[in-house]
């Protein structure tokens, strides 16, 4: 896990409140962002899922979300509370406070996890890395390779020759395609297409 092995406190048959650290080390750190880390909002939706599935001892994942919050950024090192009750079977309002202030809340309904199965989260940002591939080739006009074919962990400057100009550009194309601004102090911490499918998945959840 990237965060440290919740310990229970409290659980009842519809309750219950885990007590985590969020770990240092984390990889979500790497890219958000290595001057001013922050851990995305898809990596709080999954870590109140997970919380969940260890305590149902189940393998759930992610189906359905609504009236989800963002309130306060968790840095490496906080220590967090996640308060999750049952209000029907798989349905739960959720919780994440840091120091008495609440960091996340919502409701999420979880399902069985098959061989086959993807959480919602993965695969909205798998779009997102998708989409974001498709742009850089799109404006570099890049030749044999395509969005699913491309490295999302490539290094943009060294490994494929962008340089300022070319981010500014296809900065521009990412405001009008996600409705997100991307700042130009963060320019230098946008190296791979998958960490940019990061900024825009952090930006889009509010986390500025």
């Amino acid at each position: 896990m990237w965060y440290f092995r919740p310990s229970f406190k409290k659980i009842t048959n519809n309750t219950l409140l885990a007590h985590i650290t969020v770990s240092d080390g984390s990889p979500w750190f790497s890219g958000h962002f290595p001057d001013d880390p922050i851990l995305p909002g898809i990596a709080q939706l999954n870590m109140a899922a997970e919380v969940i599935s260890i305590a149902r001892q189940e393998n759930l994942c992610i189906k359905r979300l609504s009236r989800v919050k963002f309130k306060k950024r968790i840095r490496p090192g906080d220590r967090l509370e996640i308060h999750a009750s049952a209000t029907e079977a798989n349905l739960y309002t959720f919780r994440i406070t840091s120091e008495a202030q609440d960091v996340c809340s919502g409701v999420m309904c979880l399902a069985a996890t098959t061989a086959s199965d993807k959480s919602i989260m993965t695969i909205a940002i798998d779009q997102t890395i998708t989409r974001v591939a498709e742009i850089i080739i799109n404006e570099l006009k890049l030749e044999d390779v395509t969005p699913t074919t491309f490295n999302p962990d490539l290094d943009l400057v060294d490994e494929v020759g962008i340089d300022s100009m070319d981010l500014a550009t296809i900065a521009l194309v990412i405001r009008d395609e996600f409705g997100i601004r991307i700042d130009e102090d963060d320019y230098p911490t946008l190296t791979t297409v998958r960490i940019i499918a990061a900024y825009i998945d952090q930006r889009k959840n509010g986390a500025e």
